[in-house]
């Protein structure tokens, strides 16, 4: 083989499945070997890189936050609480602007329109199928 090895050889290489030519050229070519080397080596500052990124996420989830500092202001302190409390007034202005009557009219008819699909035998798509396999 007298040119290098594409990407694709390389990577087949790195999976452990070069064919026989490859394997080959890797033995004679100290270039592609040297190549195969430095994306084996890239590989592995990835895997640890990731391993470190993920040890550092799983360490921040797990610690334990200090209390809140007495200088802080209220509403920074409570900022939870006031969230909550803009979305129950936000819910609640939702339903009065809305009437909140029409709620159950339209709950019943999506009801029964659910209720009619699932008590169905087949679907309304398959039926012609069905039909054609009755006559038989």
């Amino acid at each position: 083989m007298t040119h290098h090895l594409t990407s694709e050889q390389i990577s087949e290489s790195i999976l452990g499945e070069p064919d026989p030519r490859t394997a080959q050229h890797l033995e004679n070519c100290p270039a592609c070997r040297g190549e195969l080397g430095n994306f084996r080596e890239a590989l592995g500052e990835f895997r640890g890189a990731v391993r470190r990124w993920s040890e550092n996420q799983a360490n921040a989830a797990l610690a334990v936050h200090a209390p809140p500092s007495e200088s802080r202001s209220w509403i920074a302190s409570h900022q939870f609480a006031m969230a909550l409390l803009l979305a129950t007034v936000c819910i609640l202005a939702s339903i009065v602007w809305r009437g909140g009557e029409n709620a159950p009219a339209s709950d019943a008819v999506l009801l029964n329109q659910v209720d009619a699909q699932v008590s169905r035998a087949v679907p309304r798509s398959m039926e012609p199928l069905t039909k054609l396999v009755a006559q038989e």
